[in-house]
């Protein structure tokens, strides 16, 4: 199983490119990550259309590093509001097809495209009436307040000490694995568990977390009206490191 994390980083005050950042895990525990960066062609664009290519050169390095194709994969995609899931997710879904299609395993590799939404104004109490308080980090709803519609659910993976916890909603867009809901949501809590800048659990899933540092690292580079730098090639090419976390 290929565990895989994209996020956008935008500078639109400083008048600079977006850019994208894709990693991709490498073992089978998903603690080792192969990571991509790219600018996009415009200011603020928020999709993709070079995540085909960089889908491409990740299962390269999988197999590279495994000896096999990954049987499934499975994409986190932060940074896309509701609004936008039909420019932007539904595209790239097809992008990440079109590279499996690429390396003749349409039938033999799954995949599962989870969009991950940090900025919601949902909130989850625990307690009894008169006695509210914060839910313990863990808790999953997949019921009642979510979509009818497509599958989502609510995670509140870190316990706050102060003030209100804000759950983190994620949306399984597409899935041809059909792992049962148990298993997506424990697997999801459990990612939550392995970003290495932090001891205990941070709000995402840590490929997502991984992509962001990686973007904000090149997006932050350069000054106003500046393109950002193209990262060394051997970063890629050589064994996977978090060289930028």
């Amino acid at each position: 199983t290929m565990i895989c994390g994209m996020d956008v980083f935008h500078s639109t005050a400083l008048g600079k490119k977006s850019v994208l950042a894709l990693t991709a895990s490498m073992n089978q525990s998903a603690t080792t990550y192969w990571s991509t960066s790219v600018i996009q062609d415009e200011i603020g664009q928020e999709g993709s259309t070079t995540l085909q290519n960089g889908m491409i050169n990740a299962f390269d390095s999988f197999k590279k590093h495994n000896g096999a194709y990954p049987a499934r994969v499975i994409f986190y995609r932060d940074g896309v509001g509701e609004g936008q899931v039909q420019g932007i997710c539904v595209p790239e879904i097809e992008q990440i097809k079109a590279a499996i299609a690429h390396h003749g395993r349409k039938d033999s590799t799954k995949l599962m495209y989870i969009n991950t939404c940090k900025r919601v104004n949902t909130r989850i109490f625990d307690g009894t009436v008169g006695n509210f308080k914060n839910p313990m980090a863990g808790t999953v709803i997949d019921s009642v307040v979510t979509d009818k519609d497509v599958y989502e659910f609510y995670l509140v993976s870190v316990a706050a000490r102060q003030g209100m916890s804000t759950p983190t909603r994620f949306t399984v867009l597409y899935d041809a694995i059909g792992a049962s809901p148990d298993q997506i949501e424990s697997l999801t809590y459990k990612l939550c568990h392995t970003y290495y800048n932090v001891s205990g659990a941070i709000k995402e899933p840590s490929c997502i977390r991984y992509a962001h540092r990686l973007a904000a690292l090149v997006g932050e580079r350069g000054g106003r009206d500046n393109k950002p730098p193209k990262i060394n090639s051997a970063f890629e090419k050589g064994d996977p490191c978090l060289y930028f976390i």
